[in-house]
């Protein structure tokens, strides 16, 4: 399956961005859309339930939580987005898709997966889950052989750009659908507690979700007199993206005793320039490439990046790559990812 040439499709629109940041086009009739955080303009003509649907998609998988559509502002929530799995009381959810990792392991902390039938290509925890029929990649899965499977629930994500183009391919399948797009470490414990009311088993997953926020609290760094450590995610190379304001990674920083300095910028993720991270001047700076294994990330090249030279990470040579399972994942795994992020930190 080749990557989709568009951004997103509706039940009667091809959604394509344009060359020019922010500007879209509809097919068929050429209709103009203009797409940011803080507003978005959709003709009339083409603003049906479905295209309204497909934009907040957008606007959630960038960690927008407010919607400005042609002047109209209204509050958004990725559970808006749901479609009911069916009366309750009503049969037991036994067929589950899972269309991220973090969505993935969500079902496994919850003891259920025996019940996955499909994930992702990028599902690879737990080690059961290599062994499940796969879908594609997490930004364009296959829609129509995931329909062919008759799930009782689909799990889908909007936790990274491009997302909303899965949410947009399943509208009008008649498919039970639930959507986890967390901003906050608080709200992946409570997706533990949706996807398992969803699965039938609150009971379990009220008490996992008591685990994890046990075990993020047991990680607070101890206070001190010194400011957080100043730190640069790097999601991806080229562009260099790093996570922004509304994004779970900074509460992972938080309780590690770093601080993201980007964290000021809109949204859930963006493209930074080489000048911005030598304004920002981040102590540390952290590789966690989006799918990329920690084994193959190397630092040195950062660190022989004569544009970065003066960045105070690059001086002392605090360049580190941790695993992006552990970070770029909002899932109960994070865990892991803070007790990592605080040994490198804190130079253990």
């Amino acid at each position: 399956m080749g990557r989709p040439d568009y951004a997103f499709a509706t039940a009667s629109h091809v959604v394509r961005a344009e060359a020019q940041k922010g500007l879209y086009r509809a097919e068929p009739g050429g209709w103009r859309l203009e797409l940011g955080l803080e507003a978005q303009q959709v003709p009339p003509e083409v603003l049906s339930p479905s295209m309204e649907r497909a934009v907040s998609a957008w606007l959630l998988a960038r960690g927008q939580r407010l919607m400005c559509l042609n002047g109209r502002t209204r509050p958004i929530h990725p559970r808006d987005l749901d479609t009911p799995v069916g009366p309750s009381p009503g049969p037991p959810v036994r067929r589950v898709v899972s269309l991220a990792a973090s969505n993935t392991e969500i079902v496994a902390a919850l003891g259920a997966t025996d019940r996955l039938v499909a994930v992702d290509s990028g599902s690879d925890w737990p080690p059961a889950a290599a062994a499940l029929p796969r879908l594609g990649p997490e930004l364009y899965v296959d829609a129509e052989t995931l329909a062919a499977l008759k799930p009782d629930l689909v799990l889908a994500s909007l936790s990274v750009p491009g997302m909303e183009r899965n949410i947009a391919a399943l509208e009008g399948r008649g498919l039970p659908l639930l959507v986890l797009a967390p901003l906050s470490l608080e709200e992946i414990a409570e997706d533990l507690e949706r996807v398992g009311a969803a699965l039938g088993i609150s009971s379990r997953a009220a008490g996992a979700a008591r685990g994890l926020r046990a075990e993020l609290a047991a990680l607070q760094a101890p206070e001190t007199a010194t400011a957080p450590t100043r730190v640069f995610i790097q999601w991806w190379p080229r562009p260099m993206i790093s996570p922004t304001r509304n994004c779970w990674s900074n509460g992972m920083l938080a309780l590690a005793g770093g601080v993201n300095v980007f964290a000021h910028l809109p949204g859930q993720s963006m493209a930074v320039e080489n000048e911005q991270v030598c304004a920002a001047d981040p102590e540390v700076i952290l590789l966690s490439w989006c799918g990329v294994p920690g084994s193959k990330l190397d630092p040195s090249r950062v660190l022989a990046n004569p544009d970065l030279a003066g960045v105070a990470a690059v001086r002392q040579g605090r360049v580190y790559a941790l695993e992006e399972a552990l970070v770029g994942r909002p899932g109960p795994r994070v865990v892991q990812g803070v007790a990592r992020m605080a040994a490198l930190l804190r130079g253990r």
